[in-house]
């Protein structure tokens, strides 16, 4: 039996590795990948650091000068851009210069010239300013030293009731639906595969052949190994690329939208992870292609009959679209109907489902593999019974048509 696999298998292995199509599609992942890269890198540039905003304070009162330098600096640490004081206006346009006069009455005037300020800052400025001049004024009124310091600005202390925090955000869903659409785009290209193959034999008669050396069972496992190996080596190449791209500086938190994307890749045991879903999901659709590849009679009637399969995966796709929007949480039901399992499992953020309940997942999954496999067998073996040739051999080798002394 392991013969007849290997045989088969290897029949496939040559029919489609022989073609270079086949290794230009194995190499366009990774090139296509690399130069998204290179481009997301050219194009992203990281925010630089704002300079330091000069502010040159002229004033002949000194008290009015380190309130203005304090209110400025507080609103400087505010909006994250620091302030600098210069002894002297720097050459060009690069200095604001800001004027403070206080009059015979003890009323403040200030007049900025230069970039302009933002509003908090003007707000802080003002406060300050004011409470500059109303000391002056109380001085040059014969205050106390008491009475000065009772008029200065109560300290006010603010409290806010604690809100509850937001949901935190998942960055890490751009980089699984990366993964995602890598091993769906591999499966559609694996399944046209199988039924390309399982039309083509059974039009040019080759099936007819196979079915006389080997049970149905053994050429469906044979076709799903030898199409599965080439699709998991394309796969494979595709995420070692990604996750040696992720490993280089292109890859970094810094590369933008590029960076979230290829982060995915940079975590082998998730790597791994995708690669397993991806065989089970392959034998589980594989086996119904094959199924439907045995019941078609030409290569249109194989191309109606796999609409409802491609249908599927275009619902699949629609649905991790959907799961990327922020979705997830309800779809996440839809990890229980086999044919979105292994996609919804690669979408889901680490953690959403326990151990148990992927087991539960994936049991049910292999469970329908189990029957697509079944079903395939049983139309694969009807389909050649409808075959001049096989109809044939069944008529001779009928118990009803031997010889009497045969028996």
């Amino acid at each position: 039996m392991m013969q007849r696999l290997r045989l088969i298998a290897g029949r496939e292995i040559a029919a489609y590795a022989g073609v270079p199509s086949f290794w230009a599609a194995l190499l366009m992942g990774p090139l296509l990948m690399l130069l998204a890269a290179l481009a997301g890198g050219a194009v992203h540039h990281p925010p630089a650091a704002a300079p330091a905003r000069q502010i040159l304070v002229e004033t002949g009162d000194p008290g009015l000068s380190g309130a203005a330098k304090d209110a400025l600096a507080q609103a400087g640490a505010l909006e994250g851009r620091p302030v600098v004081f210069p002894a002297a206006p720097a050459p060009g346009n690069a200095t604001t210069t800001l004027k403070v006069d206080v009059d015979a009455a003890g009323a403040v005037s200030a007049r900025l010239s230069g970039e302009l300020l933002p509003k908090t800052t003007l707000a802080l400025l003002r406060r300050d300013l004011g409470q500059a001049g109303l000391q002056g004024r109380l001085r040059r009124a014969g205050a106390s030293e008491a009475m000065l310091a009772a008029a200065e600005a109560v300290p006010v202390t603010l409290e806010e009731a604690p809100v509850a925090a937001p949901p935190p955000a998942d960055p890490g869903r751009f980089g699984r639906f990366a993964v995602m659409m890598l091993l769906w785009l591999n499966l559609v290209g694996a399944l046209g595969m199988l039924l390309q193959a399982i039309v083509r034999e059974r039009a040019n008669r080759a099936l007819e052949s196979l079915l006389s050396a080997a049970r149905a069972s053994e050429i469906i496992f044979g076709k799903l190994a030898g199409v599965g190996a080439l699709s998991l080596l394309v796969l494979s190449a595709w995420l070692a690329a990604g996750a040696a791209i992720a490993a280089t500086p292109l890859g970094g938190a810094g590369a933008g939208m590029i960076g979230f994307l290829l982060q995915a890749f940079a975590a082998p045991l998730a790597l791994l992870q995708a690669a397993l879903v991806y065989v089970l999901a392959f034998a589980m659709y594989g086996s119904a292609m094959i199924g439907l590849g045995a019941i078609a009679r030409d290569v249109p009637s194989a191309q109606n009959l796999s609409r409802p399969i491609f249908g599927v995966l275009l619902l699949v796709f629609f649905v991790a679209l959907a799961q990327l929007g922020g979705g997830a949480h309800g779809m996440a039901w839809m990890v229980w109907i086999p044919v979105f399992t292994p996609f919804i499992l690669l979408m889901e953020p680490p953690g959403a489902l326990d151990l148990a309940q992927t087991a539960v997942a994936l049991g049910g999954m292999a469970a329908t593999t189990a029957v697509f496999g079944w079903m395939a067998t049983r139309a694969l073996t009807d389909s050649a019974l409808r075959l001049p040739g096989m109809r044939r051999r069944a008529a001779i080798d009928s118990p009803q048509l031997q010889p009497a002394d045969a028996a």
